[in-house]
């Protein structure tokens, strides 16, 4: 049994509010905590302080950490967020932590949380590295190598947020189903191919002045929604170690991507006139795309037999923003939560060779007058050679209504705070992370193959 802990919640912001202070507030009247505190930066106390006196259940103190967001790694900042952190626990007891603060600075609290045996969750994706001002992809795995390595033998556990692992139909329906026929028909995955639309509708001075889903520091879709995907195909591809348990296999991307400099023209002229968003300081050319995150990324891949150099899996990840929105406002609204109009449509495509394919399309489905008010739609259609394969149908559709994202999360959060997440550990998610990596650096040099070790989860 797990004695009671403290949560300090580091970066409190509208997400957690809305979607994870239920959790936590159940979790302390289970008995699981026995209160939160809340970490943050000393130049967001006026937004933070509003939105603690907005909520009906308080934190019991609230830290103010100095500096400016985004609060990126250094000794200095390492230094006061253990002082910061030793605090709390001498206050309140033994801590967990959970991490929600910008991607920047994810390393440094996980880091904290790795070398002091405090157990963590931290948003996806796991970190961004930085190197002077700009993000370096080229570090992501030395320091998860390193994070992960110093966890071994430790009594903490530490966890990933991320949409697809505890996903009704992306893994109860689509990945379970796929692995009990890849087990039973000893037949390999052969064909994969994911393509998720944000619905993002960024404005020009937008990319230039958030902070919040920055694209101004160099990462852009890789590091926001594109995580959970990437996570979600890893899991795909995975599954060919059920057929091939002793085979080393090498995974090649090769991706080309689009920019903000890019979106005037992509962006129907009258729509960005409506828009205030038509600056011909925009149009300026090429040279601006190092300098903000892409907005849209299309990659193929194939995942090689190391060894022979046979291929087994072809496919395609595609993750664009620049999709259908809900978006009609010029100004971001200060009391939305989905402020750029963000509506989200997933389609997976996986084949097992000449014998089996699920076709999985989940999508958002928006209430007109209410932007925040989302749920989505499933359809999963699988075709089979069902004179070979007993049980099994020519084609088959199964339709879900109702299918909300948030839920998997908070499962994901339920389960950590009660001291049972299994399905995300930081561990698992070293491979995702690589794969980000990858396709991050091939977006440096569009068309030229990126090629790393595919290591299959557990």
């Amino acid at each position: 049994m797990l004695s009671v802990r403290h949560l300090a919640v580091v970066g409190f912001d509208e997400i957690v509010a809305r979607k994870y202070l239920p959790c936590i507030e159940a979790a302390v009247r289970a008995g699981h905590l026995n209160a939160y505190s809340i970490v943050d930066l000393e130049s967001a106390r006026a937004e933070i302080d509003e939105r603690v006196a907005s909520v009906s259940f308080k934190p019991r103190e609230v830290v103010y950490l100095p500096g400016s967001s985004p609060l990126r790694p250094s000794l200095v900042q390492s230094e006061v967020i253990t002082e910061a952190m030793n605090g709390i626990r001498a206050r309140s007891g033994p801590l967990m932590v959970y991490i929600a603060t910008e991607v920047q600075a994810h390393e440094a609290y996980l880091r904290y949380c790795v070398e002091s045996d405090v157990d963590s969750l931290v948003e996806k994706p796991v970190l961004a590295p930085m190197a002077n001002g700009r993000f370096a992809p080229s570090h992501i795995s030395k320091i998860m190598e390193d994070l992960v390595g110093a966890s071994y033998g430790s009594p903490a556990r530490h966890s990933v947020m991320s949409l697809s692992r505890y996903h009704p139909i992306y893994n109860e329906k689509a990945v379970d189903a796929l692995r009990e026929r890849m087990t039973q028909w000893k037949a390999p995955l052969t064909s994969f191919h994911l393509r998720a639309a944000g619905g993002v509708w960024n404005l020009q001075r937008e990319y230039e002045t958030r902070d919040d889903h920055p694209y101004k520091y160099g990462y852009g879709m890789m590091m926001h929604g594109a995580y959970h995907y990437v996570d979600l195909a890893v899991q795909f591809l995975s599954l060919n170690s059920l057929v091939f348990p002793d085979r080393r296999f090498k995974l090649e991307v090769s991706s080309f991507g689009a920019f903000p400099v890019d979106q005037h023209a992509r962006i129907p002229a009258p729509s960005a006139k409506e828009f205030d968003d038509d600056s011909p300081r925009w149009s300026v050319g090429a040279s601006e795309n190092q300098r903000f995150g892409e907005t849209d990324i299309t990659s193929t891949f194939r995942l090689v037999d190391a060894d022979s150099a046979r291929t087994l899996t072809l496919g395609t990840l595609s993750f664009e923003q620049t999709t259908p929105s809900v978006r009609s406002w010029k100004d971001l609204p200060p009391d939305l939560y989905n402020k750029n109009g963000r509506t989200s449509s997933v389609e997976i495509e996986a084949q097992l060779s000449t014998l089996f394919s699920a076709h999985v399309h989940c999508f958002d489905v928006p209430q007109d007058a209410n932007p925040d008010k989302v749920d989505a739609f499933a359809r999963i259609t699988t075709r089979a050679n069902a004179s070979l394969l007993p049980g099994e149908r020519y084609v088959s559709t199964e339709t879900f209504n109702g299918v909300f994202h948030s839920d998997s999360n908070r499962r994901l959060m339920e389960n950590w705070l009660q001291g049972t997440e299994t399905r995300s550990p930081l561990t698992d998610h070293v491979m995702p992370m690589k794969l980000t990596e990858a396709l991050a650096r091939s977006l440096r040099n569009p068309g030229w193959p990126v090629s790393i070790d595919f290591l299959p989860q557990a």
